[in-house]
């Protein structure tokens, strides 16, 4: 690991040159094959951070979390102008209050945007959450639970936060099939949101068996390496033939 005074030096020069990419993964909507927004990822050019997490680590110790995140807000927003965005947030940007500044990019996009929250952010920044969020709601931005079935789940955000879609941890999805009951639990979920007034995003669809019981459970959208890998410019989708075509439960989003 790099001494902390050369990670400093490496965030402070990544963010001052722009230093990073933006690739894009589709958000696929199940029932018309097509694709209803992307999420903007970001990557590290600099190998000191080889990961998002290892860059927002960094950034989070270095003072610099809000600073880092407008930034790729803004090359996110310039480089897909023509679709509704998926916008990762880092609860620390939350205390820098960048999002509620009326010109921060997510303000600037034609577009819908919808603001990622990780469904495991902490209770010590839960009240700024919900503060912060609920101002840039009103202004027409959209919030997603990221991340529900990763590790823990704390039920009470859905419904304490409001989110407009919940997307689905792999760890829900990974080797899902509709004779497991893994299956079951899924399409309760579905339908738990559902009733709540959120959409459901099935992140990490790899196969497609797994693609074929997402759709039965009747979530409205998915997303995946077998529909599209993260890349840029923003991928089309490939829908694999072998899919069994199911007229899923309505759930669009209110």
């Amino acid at each position: 690991m790099p001494p902390a005074i050369a990670v400093a030096a490496a965030i402070r020069r990544l963010i001052d040159e722009r230093d990073v990419r933006v690739v894009y993964q589709p958000i696929v909507d199940l029932q018309t094959k097509r694709i209803y927004a992307y999420e903007a990822l970001v990557r590290s050019k600099d190998p000191t951070f080889e990961s998002p997490p290892a860059l927002f680590a960094a950034a989070v110790s270095h003072s610099c979390t809000g600073e880092l995140g407008r930034m790729i807000r803004e090359m996110s927003v310039q480089n897909c102008p023509d679709h509704p965005l998926f916008l990762n947030i880092h609860p620390a940007e939350l205390n820098e209050k960048y999002l509620v500044q009326p010109s921060d990019p997510i303000f600037q996009h034609d577009k819908d945007v919808y603001l990622e929250i990780t469904e495991g952010v902490p209770l010590s920044h839960f009240a700024l959450c919900q503060s912060i969020l609920r101002e840039v709601r009103g202004r027409g931005i959209y919030l997603v639970v990221d991340d529900l079935g990763a590790g823990y789940s704390n039920l009470k955000y859905i419904a304490d936060l409001q989110p407009r879609v919940v997307k689905l941890d792999r760890e829900l999805i990974a080797g899902l099939t509709t004779t497991t009951r893994m299956f079951k639990l899924v399409s309760a979920i579905v339908v738990m949101c559902k009733e709540l007034g959120a959409t459901v995003v099935a992140e990490g669809i790899e196969t497609t068996a797994e693609l074929d019981a997402v759709i039965a459970s009747g979530a409205r959208y998915g997303q995946g390496y077998l529909l599209a890998r993260p890349a840029f410019p923003p991928p089309e989708v490939t829908w694999p033939e072998m899919v069994q075509q199911r007229t899923p439960t309505s759930n669009r989003p209110r």
